[in-house]
């Protein structure tokens, strides 16, 4: 599924939840005093805000809320296809330009309302209303998207009309960009019925209506409403406790139990916050907690599978990538040769060695290894303070006053070189990365502060571009990537994903171009071109790409891990002993380790 973005992370404070999370029970035990109980504590660097999909963007939320809402159409992770799920797949009209679904007529949400095309009409319009502004990244693809209608009035067949093709949209219809809201729940009040189609696109609409459904739809006492946690998924809301853990139980009564990929085993899975990663190791050792998907690099190394030989370790590489962001709005980061200056100040294979312990790999685009299109023919950006020093020099920078800070005149005010790296909390490596960066750029004149903030707080400061630079990891699809949604100039405003302010023509067009091209060797020479752009330009500079570091109690049968983010499928496990066998003949079944 996609996005589904990027990225992504207070010991337990009550003793009965450290007992839900993989201590003895009652039940019989595996081999090392495993637990038996059919339960997976996830550990998450960073308390989840809103689960509520469009509107959360938390790299851990987009690991939750599927557990309770569903796309039209399902994905096979080995293959990397969409399968049917609450619908069929689309027919697709010869032109590209008009997908029907038919409804499965056995969907239904978890309070047994029947799953319908007025809740596929009412999913669309929350995200394509121009006055939610939180749905601004989602909505740049779903754009093309003009109309949905009842193919004959019948509310069980819709079908999407678009104003122009676009060669993923089989994967934004039904892979997950959109998830199915219950209308019932979520507009009892009928406001979507009163959007006309014609006013979706119009930046401002006229109709009022579009601001009272933003303005309802965003209302902050819903977030955690359990009255609002109704989906068609195979889990129901538990119970949410702040920067501590949000938890979900097995539906019972999940329709889909017998659909391909859509096995759910276990009887609760819970994210746990355990902000200091130390500490998040020290309670996955104390079977505290069964998970660990992101497990810092030095810790990881650490681990020892002799003193701990209930744990395993796993590596996937996967689309991730890790870069400096230079917010192009700043004075500081306009010019093209700054950027490069900048980027030649970074030693990524010290970065590699010392921050990631080896477990990366350098990177130099905006594009992954693991993709297609990759062009492996960019250079590597190389580690060179001469150089460096020469570029800032040739573009202005000196130090005219001797204080060992190099400075410009900028908009007639003398400017000293002096930014700061704006990062999230919880992350050691982006923190160790980034004073190690700055120690590197303090060598060539420049001044750099390292500031922290909540994860929450770091979001909306990329998002609002209210930051001078940031370290920040991209996550992508595991199939093919389409780079418009952070990439296009559009998405610089209105807290779109372009964050850097990265503004282009050239690969403006390209990524146009790129969106209705069907012919898969058309699109690589398109992506070879705009991998070179965003080279020649260093909006961000390219630092290194890492697996999934997943360490996890092995108490799990039933494991097998994907490309797809976030490298697995928690539902699909099988607590050992637990007595629950894999279902034979389905999908998702592997071989018992």
């Amino acid at each position: 599924m996609k996005k589904s973005l990027s990225l992504i992370i207070a010991m337990f404070l009550i003793a009965s939840f450290f007992s839900a999370c993989g201590k003895k029970d009652n039940g019989a035990e595996n081999k090392y005093g495993l637990s038996t109980k059919n339960n997976l504590v996830y550990w998450i660097a960073a308390d989840i805000t809103n689960i509520i999909p469009p509107l959360s963007h938390d790299a851990s939320a987009q690991y939750a809320y599927p557990l309770i809402w569903e796309p039209l159409n399902s994905t096979d992770s080995r293959k990397q296809e969409l399968i049917p799920l609450l619908a069929s797949l689309p027919e697709i009209s010869v032109d590209h330009l008009t997908y029907t679904y038919t409804i499965n007529p056995n969907a239904k949400f978890s309070d047994g309302i029947p799953f319908t095309g007025e809740d596929v009409m009412f999913s669309f319009k929350c995200v394509m209303n121009p006055r939610q502004i939180e749905t601004t990244q989602t909505r740049s693809a779903v754009n093309s998207v003009d109309s949905i209608t009842y193919v004959n009035g019948d509310k069980m067949k819709v079908a999407f009309h678009l104003g122009k093709p676009y060669f993923q949209m089989d994967l934004v219809l039904g892979g997950g960009y959109v998830l199915m809201l219950p209308k019932h729940i979520f507009d009892p009040k009928n406001m979507t019925d009163r959007m006309p189609w014609n006013e979706m696109k119009n930046e401002f609409p006229k109709n009022p209506v579009f601001q009272q459904e933003a303005d309802d739809f965003k209302d902050p006492s819903k977030i955690r409403d359990p009255k609002m946690m109704i989906g068609t998924g195979a889990y129901l809301y538990g119970e949410w406790v702040t920067n501590d853990h949000i938890s979900f139980k097995k539906n019972p009564n999940y329709w889909g139990k017998d659909m391909p990929w859509s096995e759910a085993y276990l009887d609760e899975i819970s994210f746990k916050t355990i902000t200091d990663n130390n500490s998040a190791v020290t309670a996955l050792k104390a079977k505290d907690i069964d998970l660990m998907d992101i497990v810092p690099a030095q810790l990881f190394v650490q681990l020892d599978p002799i003193k701990q030989p209930y744990i395993k370790k796993d590596t996937v590489f996967y689309n991730s990538r890790v870069f400096i962001q230079w917010n192009a709005e700043r004075p500081l980061f306009k010019s093209k040769k700054v950027r490069w200056a900048l980027s030649h100040l970074v030693d990524r294979d010290i970065l590699v060695k010392e921050v990631m312990k080896g477990l990366a790999k350098p990177i130099n685009g905006p594009i992954n290894f693991t993709q297609p299109h990759y062009d492996a023919s960019l250079k590597p950006i190389t580690f060179d303070p001469e150089l460096a020093k020469k570029m800032l020099a040739e573009d202005g920078w000196t130090d005219s006053d001797g204080d060992g800070i190099l400075d410009k005149v900028i908009d007639g005010k003398k400017t000293p070189f002096k930014f700061t790296f704006n990062i999230y909390a919880g992350s050691d490596v982006v923190k160790q990365a980034a004073l190690v960066i700055s120690e590197q750029m303090r060598k060539a004149g420049i001044q750099v502060e390292v500031s922290s903030t909540e994860w929450s707080v770091w979001i909306n400061n990329a998002r609002s571009h209210d930051y001078d630079a940031s370290i920040a990891n991209l996550l992508g699809n595991a199939s093919e990537d389409d780079p418009y949604e952070i990439w296009h100039s559009s998405q610089a405003k209105n807290k779109g994903q372009n964050v850097w302010s990265f503004i282009n023509p050239e690969a403006d067009k390209i990524l146009e171009e790129n969106r209705t091209e069907f012919d898969i060797n058309k699109r690589d020479v398109l992506m070879k071109r705009f991998q070179q752009i965003v080279y020649d330009e260093m909006p961000i500079t390219p630092l290194w790409s890492a697996p999934l570091r997943i360490a996890r109690i092995d108490r799990y049968d039933n494991v097998e891990f994907f490309k797809q983010r976030p490298g697995f499928n928690v539902p699909f496990w099988i607590v050992r002993g637990s007595g629950l066998k894999a279902k034979p003949g389905v999908a998702s079944t592997v071989p018992i380790q």
